[in-house]
């Protein structure tokens, strides 16, 4: 879509610091975040650097409890309760930070767990 028209608007201060502070989070200019949000989408903020290297770390870490699970399967040298209750557990924080990073009901779901 090409754009072919310009417009000037006129804000406060604080609206106009407020649109640059919400653009800034969502790492879109000024005017991307305000298209977006004529277009009914709601911008999201970026999440932070350490984000995706923590949340890889946590992957890894289930990768590992389920070959610990396969080799426990076999011997029988792990409690399998015991296990799932971690897994159970690890699925659970990965859930917790991704929404904690999104934003989708962090409160809650924080003071819950």
């Amino acid at each position: 879509m090409e754009r072919q028209r310009k417009s000037d608007m006129r804000l406060s201060e604080r609206d106009f610091k407020l649109l640059e502070r919400r653009a800034r989070k969502c790492g879109l200019s000024k005017s991307a975040y305000i298209r977006q949000l004529l277009h009914g989408y709601k911008p999201r903020e970026t999440p932070p650097a350490d984000y995706h290297a923590v949340r890889r770390e946590l992957c890894e870490i289930g990768n590992n409890l389920n070959q610990v699970a396969f080799v426990a399967n076999a011997t029988g040298l792990v409690d399998e309760a015991a296990y799932y209750e971690n897994v159970v557990q690890l699925q659970d924080a990965l859930r917790r930070i991704e929404m904690a990073v999104t934003g989708d009901g962090l409160e809650e779901n924080l003071i819950d767990n």
